[in-house]
């Protein structure tokens, strides 16, 4: 395996952790009520984080691309 590739998950696994937890963290403070409004938010903060790691993950592949790794 070569040294950039181990750097390169080292660089972007605490990036998709901090995005999933801030994200969590944001819905599940919009829980109000009952248990099906945690059922629904956890769902959409599932959801919303799984897009947004597809998001981040594309974006590094353009930064690595530029740069040429």
């Amino acid at each position: 395996m070569p040294t950039w590739a181990f750097w390169v998950g080292i660089i972007k696994a605490p990036v998709f952790g901090i995005a999933i937890a801030l994200i969590g963290c944001r819905e599940e403070l919009k829980v109000r009520g009952s248990a099906d409004s945690v059922g629904r938010q956890t769902t959409r903060a599932v959801v919303i984080s799984i897009f947004l790691v597809i998001v981040i993950d594309a974006m590094f592949s353009i930064f690595f691309s530029a740069v040429g790794v």
